[in-house]
């Protein structure tokens, strides 16, 4: 991680370099996969699906995924086209980019992947990936949704054992910081991404005026610097993640919790409630939480930049977000959320409470990719190094 974190710096400082350098207009030439995005963006599924099986014949589509939801197989079911999958983390993917793409190797033709922050400045500021949005679903994504693509969301919320008999055991988001929290178990940030960009968009002055006004409601009083920390927010992760315990995987939170003491509590994925017995767990945000509930993370879904089957990308991306595929891929259980708003979560997700994407927006935290970009290293710098001395 430290190493792709110190490539970004390094693009950074070349990218103001050159930018002060030549102004000789230059041409650029539309390459063959932003062709054929460019024309699958105006296709229907009916069309596109005869580009892509003339184009990939019987060849497989190469997808690499940060979530193992991507090996389901419903696709090739619907569509006739192979598909093999990888799945490497969050830094493994743009790593493989920047060595396969970067390189001129071909390696995938769909990235499936979280981190607005390296999609946006490594993947996209060094041509590694394109984007492409169906024409079909275009109206029913919102416009920040569209470049770069979100798939989907998944909510990670924060979670407790009611002990069959307690309810409001989190009524405000400060208590998470207080001794009675010590303990609470999360997966690290320095391990997912999206994790730190949460905590990175909570510095952000929106969010400070947020944590404000919880602060005051729990403590009863204003919230005062007295030196120790840049601003509020700050004070709420420093001292949130003092409480942690950090754990390799939300499986395993979840998990932990089911079979825990009553009040234990956990910040996971919604959806690994699919995987325990779930009846003595309670998603604060769902009972009502001062301040926010959780955060959302959008996977993103982009076209390699020297895809192979460029219209076979575009066609698995436009089936990730028609009702079907994400139902068979995402939307079984509870805790994922379509970015085409004409999707509801299933009856499944209902049964237990969960809500529309909507509902979450309000309650949740959602990564700002922008200001994400404008205080990065300085913000990352503070919260890895005191996550790093856990």
């Amino acid at each position: 991680m430290k190493k792709l974190i110190a490539f970004v710096v390094v693009l950074s400082l070349m990218l103001s370099v050159f930018a002060g350098g030549s102004q000789e207009e230059t041409t650029v030439q539309e390459s063959p996969v932003q062709a054929a995005i460019k024309e699958a963006s105006t296709l229907g599924w009916d069309d596109l699906l005869a580009k892509a099986k003339a184009e990939i014949g019987g060849n497989e589509l190469v997808v690499y995924g940060t979530t193992s939801r991507v090996q389901e197989k419903t696709f090739t079911e619907k569509t006739g086209i192979k598909i093999k999958t990888e799945q490497p983390d969050d830094t493994q993917i743009y790593e493989k980019m920047q060595a396969e793409v970067g390189n001129g190797i071909y390696g995938a033709d769909v990235f499936v992947t979280t981190d607005s922050f390296n999609l946006v400045n490594l993947a996209f500021a060094n041509g590694w990936a394109e984007n492409y949005i169906p024409a079909t679903y275009s109206d029913k994504i919102a416009e920040g949704d569209k470049n770069p693509l979100v798939a989907l969301y998944y909510g990670r919320l924060f979670i407790y054992n009611n002990g069959g008999e307690m309810s409001n055991y989190i009524k405000n988001i400060w208590q998470v910081t207080e001794p009675e929290f010590k303990g609470i178990e999360m997966k690290s940030p320095l391990l997912e991404k999206c994790s730190m960009n949460f905590l990175i968009t909570l510095t952000s002055p929106a969010w400070q005026e947020k944590l404000a006004k919880a602060y005051k409601s729990y403590y009863g009083k204003e919230w005062v610097s007295d030196g120790t920390y840049t601003n509020i927010s700050y004070e709420w992760i420093h001292k949130f993640i003092q409480n942690c315990s950090f754990i390799n995987k939300d499986s395993t939170i979840a998990k932990d919790l089911a079979a825990g003491a009553k009040g234990s509590s956990g910040f996971f994925v919604f959806s690994k409630f699919r995987s325990v017995d779930y009846s003595k767990l309670s998603v604060a945000a769902l009972e009502g939480v001062e301040g926010f509930g959780g955060m959302l993370y959008p996977i993103y879904s982009v076209v390699a930049a020297n895809a192979k089957y460029p219209y076979a990308a575009c066609l698995y991306i436009n089936y990730l977000l028609s009702d079907d595929g994400f139902m068979n891929i995402f939307g079984k259980d509870m805790g994922a959320y379509s970015a085409n708003t004409s999707i509801a979560i299933s009856e499944k997700a209902k049964s237990v409470g969960d809500q529309d994407l909507a509902f979450w927006l309000d309650k949740c935290v959602l990564e700002d990719s922008a200001y994400i970009s404008s205080v990065y290293a300085q913000a990352y710098t503070k919260i890895a190094s005191w996550c790093a001395g856990k």
